[in-house]
């Protein structure tokens, strides 16, 4: 008779006969996406594929990593290709990572949950100080637009309670 084990000694065997060997590395790299880069870009990317040009497990032979993008955030994430690759291939130890192929899919990126940002309510001085800076403006339109933009800035709150903007 054996002894009970842990479902995490039991899950490398399994997914790799449904994953095949590269299955592990890319399991490890979805599951701890959001931590290798960053809560921001993950909540606009997400990793779809890694191809190895060649066989796998062969000495140099690095991966292609493709994620779906939101469409205007695509050119913001090319520019950081480099800085991507960088905390890629430090999270795995060794350069697993060649490159990064970047596909806008819009099917995919609809469904990601997108973070809500934490908003707190004005002070009466701050509503006051916000009335003041934008009182000069004669167009309402613009008079109000402008008074909403500070309002959603000053409301924003980070996670810390940290970093509040000042007036």
């Amino acid at each position: 008779m054996s002894k009970p084990r842990p479902i995490s000694d039991l899950v490398p065997s399994l997914a790799k006969g449904i994953l095949g060997r590269k299955g592990l590395l890319f399991g490890k790299l979805v599951t701890e996406w959001p931590n290798i880069i960053g809560p921001e870009i993950a909540s606009k990317t997400t990793p779809l594929d890694l191809r190895f040009a060649g066989k796998y497990g062969k000495k140099n032979n690095q991966a292609i990593l493709h994620i779906s993008v939101q469409g205007a955030f695509a050119l913001e994430i090319s520019y950081q290709k480099a800085l991507l690759l960088e905390r890629l291939n430090m999270f795995f130890g060794y350069p697993a990572i060649k490159d990064i192929k970047i596909i806008q899919q819009a099917s995919v990126m609809n469904n990601k949950r997108r973070n809500s940002a934490i908003l707190r309510p004005l002070t009466t001085k701050e509503e006051h100080t916000l009335d003041g800076m934008v009182s000069e403006i004669q167009e309402n339109d613009l008079q109000t637009a402008l008074k909403n933009l500070g309002k959603a800035i000053l409301s924003r709150q980070a996670k810390e309670n940290t970093g509040m903007v000042k007036i």
